[in-house]
């Protein structure tokens, strides 16, 4: 994607073609990722058309391209996809927004059960019964973080 001093140098009919491509090419790229799930779930073309009413050839040539989509073609593919559609705009100096729930890590976690949270539970206490209390509070506070 260009950077903003590109785009400076562009004719407003090239800024307006540019960005007429990027939303459609990006509305395609949405509508291609679902199809290909819902294929592999075992939806076919003649399903997307029935669900729309339309034909099974201007199916087949809008998922093979984004051609000249129209909001209106769009909007049919999600439907026909049993999709969702979130459309957000964003001033181009703004911050990319920072997902909150995002981890790295997700699925690479080893599992913790409750017999590893309670054997260092145990741990803890007897850690706690050789050292006095003030292993206990630590080895508390370690024991809640480890409990899912």
């Amino acid at each position: 994607m260009p950077i903003q001093s590109d785009l400076i140098s562009l004719t407003p009919k090239e800024r307006r073609d540019y960005g007429f491509a990027r939303i459609r090419d990006a509305a395609f790229d949405a509508v291609s990722s679902l199809w290909a799930r819902r294929q592999s779930e075992g939806m076919t073309q003649v399903d997307v058309a029935n669900a729309i009413g339309g034909d099974p050839g201007w199916v087949s040539k809008n998922l093979r391209g984004p051609g000249n989509w129209t909001m209106r073609t769009f909007g049919t593919f999600v439907e026909a996809l049993n999709g969702e559609a979130l459309i957000t705009v964003r001033a181009a100096e703004d911050p990319l927004p920072v997902r909150s729930n995002y981890n790295a890590y997700v699925g690479y976690e080893p599992e913790i059960t409750a017999t590893s949270v309670k054997a260092t539970i145990q741990q803890a206490s007897v850690a706690s019964s050789i050292s006095g209390p003030s292993v206990r509070r630590g080895a508390i506070a370690n024991a809640t973080v480890l409990v899912p």
